[in-house]
């Protein structure tokens, strides 16, 4: 995927103010993964997955020991997120020929879906869902679809264009906190039910990606960040430092944060230090 997808952290060391507490974050650097990766993920056991500039998807451990590899990326078109929120199950999106392709622990195809059969012929973002189906979103008709890993319908939202003004272009999709989040970088990040039905809507439209971390939702846009708690009416902000703005992806787990630039993949431990 090319845009500059995140995961909150080093943009914190210009500070974020939560109910008038600063908070700023020490990062102490642990090791390093050389190499030229477009982008990658971490399931929670820390495994890391990565996918090469030579086109293939490689898992490492949480030592960066290497694991498996999977070679077969090319053939099913240009790759466009990786989803391994399962650690048992990756799943590879090529949004271009509406395919989903699933990986076992061992990073060996276990079976290849084409959403096109199952009349999707326009799916712009795809996300796991906690019930191990899997969330699509269907632009050619304006609905957030729950299917099967075997292309059935589980059940689908009414056309949003309907209920939206605008017509939105989400292109990622995130589960946080028992709510489907949609983001469109032109509009904002929506939210809804488990059933596809539409929550509230926040106008943060510069936002280039989101993720769940904890309780909170994350966001970031080009020189700050957002943080928006479920019970919180605003979302707090902080500045992104600017040497940072040529990294290409930074991911933020519960112990280890993760950075990516042309080179490497830097892993760092972290401590919060709040104070009135």
């Amino acid at each position: 995927m090319n845009r500059f997808s995140f995961i909150l952290l080093l943009s914190l060391l210009h500070g974020l103010h939560l109910h008038s507490q600063e908070v700023n974050l020490s990062l102490k650097l642990q090791k390093e993964l050389p190499g030229k990766f477009n982008q990658f993920r971490v399931d929670e056991l820390g495994s890391v997955y990565v996918f090469t500039s030579t086109g293939q998807i490689k898992k490492y451990n949480a030592n960066l020991d290497s694991l498996a590899v999977f070679n077969d990326v090319k053939r099913y078109g240009q790759l466009y997120s990786i989803h391994a929120e399962n650690p048992l199950r990756t799943i590879l999106f090529f949004k271009n020929f509406n395919t989903v392709v699933l990986l076992d622990r061992m990073m060996q195809m276990v079976q290849k879906i084409d959403l096109r059969k199952f009349n999707l012929f326009q799916v712009n973002a795809i996300a796991p869902s906690y019930d191990n189906r899997l969330w699509v979103f269907d632009q050619q008709n304006f609905k957030i679809k729950k299917i099967n890993f075997d292309g059935s319908l589980v059940f689908e939202s009414t056309d949003l264009r309907l209920v939206f003004d605008e017509a939105i272009h989400p292109f990622k999709m995130i589960e946080h906190q028992g709510s489907l989040y949609l983001l469109d970088s032109l509009t904002g990040v929506y939210q809804f039910d488990y059933y596809g039905g539409f929550k509230k809507k926040f106008s943060y439209p510069h936002t280039l990606d989101i993720e769940s971390w904890g309780n909170a939702l994350i966001g970031i846009e080009k020189d700050r960040i957002w943080l928006k708690r479920e019970n919180e009416l605003e979302a707090k902000w902080a500045d992104v430092s600017r040497q940072f703005f040529n990294v290409k992806q930074l991911y933020f787990s519960n112990q280890i944060a993760y950075s990516l630039d042309d080179q490497k993949i830097s892993l760092y431990s972290f401590n919060f230090n709040t104070r009135e």
